[in-house]
């Protein structure tokens, strides 16, 4: 009986092996998309799907000396003062620990527990008071636009708030993160 079972296996693996190798593996390279090129020195590269960088202006020439993180653009091209308000909105009611999500979509009142909020207030408030809150970039994926600001406080590290609101005006992703 053992016999039987292993030489049924043995059978059915000689079988499916050739079948196996026949099929195309998962990791073999998928035609190339549409290249995206790649964004001006001191830009940050976490990018959903498209940056509109700050400054529009070519890279420099390969001979110029490589621009430091202190050089790269802090300000979006034309923020608008009503979305950077908004921003600021959010940001200082996520210090506060205290938010309306009447202004949040579903989902995202899905994903804010109150553990998350205290955290969040915890973490932010032991920054210390804000000292710039500017737009850095604007990405923008199919119908989403999400804004990206820089916030600094008396205390490192520099805190980047990613926001977007849907059609609705209200907010759909909120992000915070150290740069």
């Amino acid at each position: 009986m053992i016999v039987r079972r292993l030489l049924t296996g043995v059978l059915l693996a000689g079988l499916t092996a050739p079948l196996l190798a026949a099929a195309p593996h998962a990791r073999e390279p998928r035609a190339p998309r549409e290249t995206i090129p790649a964004p001006p020195p001191g830009v940050m590269t976490r990018v959903f799907a498209r940056a509109e960088a700050a400054d529009p202006s070519p890279a420099p020439a390969a001979t110029s000396p490589a621009p430091t993180a202190e050089d790269a653009p802090v300000a979006a091209s034309v923020p608008s003062p009503e979305t950077a308000a908004r921003a600021r909105a959010v940001f200082d009611a996520y210090r506060a620990g205290k938010i309306d999500r009447a202004q949040y979509t579903t989902g995202m009142n899905a994903r804010i527990t109150d553990s998350a909020l205290a955290e969040a207030m915890a973490a932010l408030k032991s920054l210390g008071t804000v000292k710039a809150f500017t737009q850095v970039r604007k990405v923008t994926q199919g119908a989403q636009v999400v804004y990206v600001f820089r916030v600094e406080c008396e205390k490192p590290p520099v805190i980047e708030e990613a926001i977007g609101w849907n059609a609705a005006g209200k907010v759909d992703f909120l992000q915070f993160g150290a740069r």
